[in-house]
């Protein structure tokens, strides 16, 4: 397997990320995905911003950053209130919402907690463009549920 090392990781995940694509996108509903190309500063910085709503559950999505050369993942965030993480190296239990930040050592295997508190999910991933430096993201479509309209 292809390691990255953690300077190089840090780096993708800092540098300034700008959209491949113009038309406009929309949000995936429950069970659905959406993956877009973002680019780097540099010709062959070429990533991958990827949504997962597998659930039909509301409240759960995970949103990830990757490079696209070698399928690496470097950032990773997992939405969903209920979820049980467990840290291998220090056994610290994370429940609810978490971060990944990959590093050569534990690659994605630790995590911190990420507050998404009253925050709907179209709402999180603005967020999760800003902490992956997407400072170009394309527009993105996205449908108001009944539960968003609650919470408005």
């Amino acid at each position: 397997m292809i390691k990255l090392k953690t300077e190089e990781a840090m780096r993708m995940i800092k540098m300034l990320k700008y959209k491949v694509q113009e038309h406009v996108l929309t949000f995936p509903r429950e069970k659905e995905s959406l993956s877009f190309d973002v680019l780097g500063e540099r010709r062959d910085d070429r990533l991958v911003v990827s949504i997962f709503r597998r659930s039909i559950n509301l409240n759960v999505c995970t949103f990830q950053g990757r490079n696209k050369s070698n399928n690496i993942i470097l950032l990773k965030l997992d939405v969903n209130p209920t979820a049980k993480h467990i840290n291998p190296r220090t056994g610290e239990v994370i429940i609810g919402s978490h971060i990944h930040i990959y590093n050569e050592e534990t690659e994605l295997r630790e995590a911190t907690p990420f507050d998404v508190e009253n925050k709907d999910l179209y709402t999180i991933c603005l967020t999760f463009f800003q902490k992956f430096n997407i400072i170009e993201p394309p527009k993105l479509n996205h449908q108001m549920t009944i539960f968003d309209i609650e919470n408005v």
